[in-house]
């Protein structure tokens, strides 16, 4: 495990060690090199000290960095003194901390510690540090140290080890930061971009309580109460805030304000008011010694409306934190949920200590009760102390809006940050490119738990339902569970919980006199993660050095998805089994989706091939990005994505695509998705088709040069053969269509010229075989040929007569006489023009 890192400080050496990151290094140099425009600023890697700590010496063993920070570098700061230097940053010419990635941190004491801990507000953290005291040996002494281990996971951001020694009978504190860097995507450009977009659609979900890393908190428009933003905003805040109430303690303000006393006349001095002086004489003559007085006085008072807006801060401040700390305790008393550090409950019982010490000053006893301003008070704008408070407060009451970068916060990992950014990005395509509009939203459906942070609401309950203009529905669901106990789709042995499930509701249909509505389901899992290795059964033309490609155990993970699920239905609406009688396979496609980064506007996708043919694969997935001038080119992060669900759900008619496109109506949406190879793949040794009783129409071919029995045999139903060149069939249907054809309706011949021809019967298609013509009997075509040309011929069963033949088939060219249809449709027409045409995606 090589050092990375060596810093020196009159208290301590302090090391950190890695496992070889050279590869993370690359990835993440090529991420930037890939994501970097004309006008971005070069990317800073640095250490941060608070507080500023005394370096002696910084050193880099492994020449990570490009010049080193020894003595010299650290001369040309300007901030050396007698050999050493203030730094509360210090600069790195190459970055060392990445995701994903463990790291050993070494703390080697100087002088004798006695304990050495470290005080961050995850117990998990703390917990992976262990304090070994000074130790005398014959061979000498070895040093008190402090040494730990992180595997910094999917937390990223500023990672903060605020250490804490006793040295000499005296606590010393000293954080080092740094940032964890992300290598598959931009940090702070894609990063923010997703945040935006979740914020929209799920406010302050993204906030967490306590993870390994704090990011800076970005700005945002909700309003409202929110724990965990009112918390990191107070810690960011507390120092000016304590300050200012410390300046208002040691000169609080007053005014004059008038009193009215009710005196005797025996105490009343100085010079009185005429009118008063009158009614105390008649009073007299009167006998009345004893009567008080209405006096008023003018005194000074702290009892103030400035002085009632600061009891109320501090009071409500004061209330927050002890609530704040109490639930924390009482969350985090079970041994499996301890989350939080001691250090950290401990340090928010520490931040109501100098509110409940402002609140036992003496002059606020004398305060009254908040009830508002009566209008601006320039005391609270503009004098010492108060105007702190002031502003601060109002930072407090309106943090959402105003905060910016000034305070820091957790985050959930960018795991989970990348699987609902991914839902979303699914949400948004539906809406702006396919045409759907939202009917239903149950992103609302938050709740809290224990440690104040917003959980979505998982499952079908919490989807996202939309409808469009052709009839079309869809829903759109985050982590459903399928169970053993499902009553449509289920999972027979193992519960399955794909991240994003999209399900595709066609309008009911009457055709074969069923009125089932049609469902489609597509399943997406978010992997935040990218191939590394080559297993050795991967191709060698795969380059996944140059190429970002999903991990395998993806791929397989959607093999699996696909697999499991099964639609449960009745054989009859009324149906009482218990048991259903009709199994299927409802899920149409399952893909990863991973930050991989391509051009998808000139570059395939590598997992294309697989989507076609299998309906498996993976799809790139990153925000777009806009170039901000000419020498910078727009970036789409998920065309491969749009593109892939245009072609299989369409939009809305009279929806054009960015390219000018029209895209397909729901009407042939069900056609066009069976027809597609992946979901036409049987079992070995059965057949699969979309259409039952799928009819194909052709005329028999001309007399000349066969044999007059050949036509016979149609005539009185007992023609067993029927061939067609394969060259006709391609230039009507594709070529895969042969196989679902199950009865031919010919047109019968006619021993005069007419133009037209007519259906009389069907003819079941027991089995097609495609041949070269010379291989045909004359038995089968009515005369022999020697041509090599490929024909479909068609075995034939026993014939069904129409009760009304269909009339006027053209059949010059034979081609005109050929439709695709079913018995349904055949029965409910007399003429051939009204003949209804299916499957017209099988339409060449």
């Amino acid at each position: 495990m090589p050092e990375l890192i060596r810093l020196q400080t009159p208290d301590f050496e302090f090391s950190v060690w890695a496992n070889d990151i050279s590869q993370r290094t690359k990835v993440y140099q090529n991420t930037v090199a890939n994501r970097a425009s004309t006008n971005d600023e070069q990317p800073s890697y640095e250490l941060r000290f608070a507080p500023a700590a005394e370096l002696s010496n910084a050193i880099e063993t492994q020449g990570l960095v490009a010049d080193g920070l020894d003595k010299s570098a650290l001369a040309e700061s300007g901030l050396v003194e007698n050999g050493s230097a203030q730094h509360a940053e210090l600069a790195l010419h190459s970055p060392l901390f990445f995701e994903n990635t463990q790291y050993q941190f070494e703390w080697v004491f100087f002088s004798e510690v006695s304990n050495a801990r470290l005080t961050h507000r995850s117990q998990s953290v703390n917990e992976a540090f262990r304090f070994a005291p000074e130790v005398k040996t014959t061979r000498g002494v070895v040093p008190a140290r402090l040494i730990g281990t992180i595997n910094t996971g999917n937390d990223v951001g500023w990672l903060r080890l605020p250490l804490t020694f006793e040295l000499n009978g005296k606590t010393q504190t000293q954080q080092i930061a740094f940032e964890v860097l992300l290598t598959k995507m931009a940090l702070h450009q894609d990063l923010p971009a997703m945040y935006q977009a979740i914020d929209k659609v799920y406010p302050l979900w993204r906030f967490s309580l306590v993870e390994k890393t704090e990011q800076d908190a970005a700005t945002s428009q909700q309003r409202g109460h929110f724990p965990l933003m009112w918390l990191a905003n107070f810690a960011a805040l507390r120092a000016r805030f304590e300050q200012g109430l410390k300046v208002i303690t040691q000169a609080p303000h007053s005014r004059l304000q008038p009193m009215v006393a009710n005196i005797k006349a025996a105490k009343l001095k100085g010079r009185l008011p005429h009118k008063l002086a009158e009614q105390v004489k008649q009073d007299f003559a009167n006998g009345q010694y004893d009567k008080r007085y209405a006096v008023e006085k003018k005194q000074l008072s702290v009892d103030t409306p400035e002085n009632r807006f600061i009891k109320m801060a501090v009071s409500k401040s004061k209330r927050q934190l002890a609530e704040f700390e109490q639930k924390l305790r009482q969350s985090n008393q079970a041994p499996e949920r301890q989350r939080l550090s001691d250090s950290f409950l401990n340090e928010l019982h520490s931040w109501q200590q100098p509110l409940q010490k402002v609140l036992g000053q003496s002059f606020l006893k004398e305060v009254g009760g908040y009830t508002g301003l009566s209008r601006e008070s320039l005391v609270l704008q503009q004098k010492t102390g108060y105007s702190a408070v002031y502003r601060v407060w109002q930072e407090l009451k309106f943090y959402l809006d105003v905060f910016g970068n000034q305070s820091s916060i957790s985050m959930k990992s960018v795991a989970e940050i990348y699987e609902v950014w991914c839902f979303l990005c699914l949400k948004q395509i539906l809406e702006q490119d396919l045409g759907f509009k939202l009917v239903e939203n149950n992103a609302t459906k938050l709740a809290q738990n224990d440690f104040f942070e917003y959980q979505l609401k998982d499952g079908f309950a919490g989807a996202f339902c939309f409808d469009r203009d052709d009839g079309v529905t869809a829903r759109l669901a985050h982590e459903p569970k399928f169970t053993k106990k499902g009553k449509s789709i289920r999972s027979y042995l193992v519960s399955q919980e794909p991240d994003i499930v999209l399900e595709v509701t066609l309008p009911s249909s009457s055709e074969a006199g069923s009125f089932e509505k049609k469902q489609f389901i597509w399943l997406f899992d978010a992997k935040y993660r990218i191939k590394t290795d080559k297993s050795r059964f991967d191709d060698n033309s795969e380059d996944i050095e140059s190429t970002d490609y999903v991990p395998d155990d993806a791929i397989n993970q959607m093999h699996r998805y696909r697999d499991a699920l099964i639609r449960l239905s009745e054989s009859h609406p009324n149906s009482t089994n218990d048991r259903p009688s009709k199994k299927s396979r409802p899920v149409f496609g399952a893909f990863a989706l991973y930050p991989g980064f391509f051009d998808q506007a000139t570059k395939p996708n590598p997992y294309a091939t697989a989507i076609e043919e299998i309906g498996i694969g993976a799809f790139a997935l990153l925000p777009s990005q806009t170039g901000s001038s000419q020498t910078e080119q727009a970036y789409s992060g998920h065309q491969w994505l749009l593109e892939f669900l245009q072609a299989q759900i369409g939009a809305a008619p009279n929806t054009q695509t960015g390219q000018g496109n029209a895209m397909y109506p729901a009407a042939g949406m069900a056609d066009r998705l069976y027809v597609q190879d992946a979901a036409r793949i049987p079992y070995y040794g059965m057949r699969q088709v979309l259409y039952p009783d799928l009819t194909m129409t052709v005329a028999l071919g001309g007399q000349r040069g066969r044999d007059h029995g050949y036509f016979e045999k149609f005539e009185r139903g007992t023609a067993q053969w029927y061939h067609l060149p394969q060259s006709t069939f391609v230039q009507k249907f594709k070529q895969h269509i042969a196989e679902e054809i199950r009865y031919l309706a010919l047109a019968s011949t006619s021993d005069t010229q007419s133009s037209t021809k007519q259906i009389d019967r069907l003819w079941p298609v027991k089995r097609v075989t495609l041949l070269q013509r010379y291989t045909i009997t004359e038995d089968q075509a009515g005369k022999t040929s020697g041509s090599s040309e490929l024909y479909y011929l068609f075995e034939l069963g026993k014939p069904l007569t129409l009760q009304t033949p269909v009339t006027k088939v053209p059949h010059r060219p034979m081609k005109n006489s050929m439709k695709l249809t079913t018995l349904t449709r055949l029965e409910s027409v007399t003429k051939f023009a009204e003949l209804e045409n299916v499957y017209a995606e099988a339409m060449v």
